[in-house]
């Protein structure tokens, strides 16, 4: 072998060594053109990739006219040999690559009269190889990488997605997500009586988005894509092109999930088609929005039955009494999926006498509501009989003592008795929230609780207290679920909003006291975990 034999052979395997350390196609022209020059003879090396203007070269830089005499040799294999003669060059040898999934290229050597055809020839395929092999590792680590990042967009998307429950904003988020990370447009249909109605829509120029929508043609094209698609949401797929002006295509993925068809997704594309995620990336991320929007219906369908349930556990309405202007509210828990134990009534007596109750069962669930359901007509029956409140409680208490029930809650009595001058209060309370009493023109006040709660102990003690109620005052009783909504920064709202919210009402009719606690209450809270009920009875002004 000679020097210049192993000289080269050095070179080979210094390039096969180093093809693992690639990152991308300008460290690979570095690599390998550079030796290409090392060829006995050799005053160029050029490398074109195929579809693209790009050139790397070492040596003879390839100048206007070259890149058309490179042009003229990776079609044909010849050029202009004036122009080869004008350079010093005598003979180009040329070999072209391919390689699997990735764009080829060409590959040349252009030498002066010294240099050695064959010997050159060799060398070149000798390089092309390391070239092939290189592109090939190059595609597989962007393939890898890509995955690492749909598989990290997909993870995001269902932690964004599934972190709502109610499908309005699950839409939003969908889109959102979508843009600009996946494509430059994002347009969510919803099924409908009707068939599918656009519910969603982001684009990278929302001003151009809107014009588009605008257009009752292409409204009508989306619109027609995501209806055949609903129609058959078994078919491959579609990737339309021409549908949206300025886009280059769209692609259509049905929302479907547990067998259901919940609506479509329409991407809107104007990159390249190798910057576009693969079909089976963008079905996975319809599939996840599909399952995300199935259980928020799922969610507000339980939800709706939970509160037709809960509504059972109510009064019908409350007693109209003279004198006297009676309210409730009730606010289900955000995220709750079982019947709660809040509960209100609201009795009169044969002698005019109101009993006013209020309580709160401990957990939920059917357990939970059988015992509210029990507590509330038999608190309503024994005080409408005329027994005294402490007397109610006490017999409740020994029925859940008798029937060994865990459970336990706790209630809240009152018996308004009215006179000219206004209201008597007489309060009595096991273990409940105090109430209070909004004052005519006056500060709020807060009563007093204390008592055990129903069903802890054999004997029953009672919190006893009394109020005045001037015309205009208002007696409020609640369940622990108002005054214990958290901000984010822990902070509950008994300590917080409350007092402001009192004020606010302070001369307000107990209809708006009751709604606009319960309001203030919920929007304050992170969610309403726990459920609230508000009752109010107000003294008529004179």
């Amino acid at each position: 072998m000679t020097t210049e034999q192993r000289d080269w052979a050095a070179t080979i395997h210094r390039l096969w060594a180093s093809v693992a350390t690639i990152t991308s196609r300008e460290q690979l022209a570095d690599l390998v053109l550079p030796p290409l020059l090392e060829i006995p003879g050799a005053v160029g090396a050029w490398g074109l990739r195929h579809t693209t203007s790009v050139f790397r070269w070492a040596g003879l830089p390839p100048e206007s006219v070259g890149h058309l005499v490179a042009r003229a040799l990776e079609a044909t294999g010849e050029a202009d040999p004036d122009w080869l003669a004008a350079h010093g060059v005598h003979d180009v040898v040329v070999t072209r690559f391919d390689a699997p999934g990735d764009v080829g290229g060409t590959m040349m050597v252009l030498l002066d009269g010294t240099g050695d055809r064959d010997h050159a020839r060799t060398c070149l395929h000798q390089v092309a190889d390391v070239t092939r092999e290189a592109i090939r590792r190059l595609a597989a680590h962007r393939a890898e990488q890509g995955q690492q990042i749909r598989d990290a967009l997909l993870a995001e998307a269902s932690l964004q997605m599934d972190a709502v429950l109610d499908r309005t904003q699950t839409m939003g988020r969908v889109a959102r997500m979508a843009v600009p990370a996946i494509a430059e447009g994002c347009l969510v249909y919803l099924c409908d009586d009707k068939g599918p109605e656009l519910r969603s829509a982001v684009h990278i120029d929302m001003r151009r988005l809107a014009a588009l929508l605008a257009d009752d043609e292409v409204a009508a094209r989306l619109e027609t894509l995501a209806a055949e698609a609903v129609a058959a949401p078994d078919r491959r797929p579609a990737r339309a092109e021409g549908i949206v002006p300025g886009t280059r295509f769209v692609d259509v993925q049905v929302l479907r999930a547990r067998g259901r068809t919940s609506g479509v997704l329409i991407f809107m594309f104007e990159r390249n088609a190798g910057d576009v995620p693969p079909a089976q990336f963008l079905h996975d991320l319809a599939h996840r929005a599909a399952l995300a929007l199935d259980n928020g219906e799922l969610y507000e369908q339980r939800r709706r039955e939970v509160v037709a349930m809960q509504q059972h556990l109510l009064p019908r309405r409350l007693p109209v009494v003279d004198g006297l202007e009676v309210a409730a509210s009730y606010t289900v828990g955000d995220r709750v999926m079982e019947v709660g134990g809040d509960f209100y009534d609201v009795v009169v007596r044969a002698d005019g006498v109101v009993g006013a109750v209020i309580g709160d069962v401990c957990g939920r669930g059917v357990d939970a509501a059988a015992l509210t359901g029990m507590a509330r007509h038999t608190l309503g029956a024994l005080l409408q009989e005329g027994l005294s409140p402490a007397r109610a409680l006490g017999r409740l208490n020994a029925s859940l003592r008798r029937e060994g029930s865990w459970r336990f809650l706790t209630a809240g009595v009152a018996l308004l008795r009215t006179d000219p001058r206004g209201c008597t209060v007489q309060w009595m309370s096991c273990g409940h929230p105090p109430p209070l009493v909004l004052r005519r023109g006056a500060p709020a006040e807060t009563g007093r609780g204390g008592g055990t709660p129903i069903g802890v102990l054999p004997e029953l003690r009672v919190g006893r207290s009394r109020l005045r109620l001037g015309p205009g005052d208002t007696l409020v009783m609640y369940t622990d679920g108002l005054t214990e909504s958290r901000a984010p920064d822990g902070r509950m709202f008994q300590d917080a909003a409350l007092p402001q919210a009192l004020e606010r009402l302070r001369d307000a009719p107990p209809e708006t006291v009751v709604r606009q606690l319960s309001s203030a209450a919920s929007r304050f809270g992170v969610t309403t975990a726990d459920d609230i009920a508000v009752l109010a009875i107000g003294v008529a002004r004179d």
